[in-house]
């Protein structure tokens, strides 16, 4: 069970997101994506706001995370819609590295 601590939840080891990847993780039973760019671990929501689609299973190119299904894109620092078909963008939750692990706001910024 993940940790709770000061509004955030440890998810993963601090090693199991790899500089220009994705990883999902659930926080509070929402679906998130994590990424690593320049050594800094950023988190979006992982449902793209177009289908649906899970973006854990998408792509990262540079600062974008592709969806699987329309190859909408969202950029992973701002959780902005940057690639059509999707409009809406991305919730953003802050994030901590502290003691080996990840840790995820359990609620996005407002």
């Amino acid at each position: 069970m993940n940790e709770i601590e000061e509004g955030f939840e440890a998810v993963v080891g601090e090693g199991d997101v790899g500089e220009g990847k994705l990883l999902g993780v659930e926080v509070t039973g929402r679906r998130v994506v994590l990424a690593r760019l320049g050594g800094q671990v950023y988190a979006i929501g992982s449902v793209c706001t177009h289908k649906g689609g899970d973006l854990a299973k998408g792509r990262l190119e540079g600062e974008m995370v592709r969806c699987p299904l329309h190859n909408s894109g969202f950029n992973i620092k701002t959780g902005e819609a940057m690639r059509p078909p999707a409009k809406r963008a991305e919730p953003v939750y802050d994030v901590r590295v502290e003691q080996g692990r990840i840790w995820v706001s359990q609620n996005p910024r407002s």
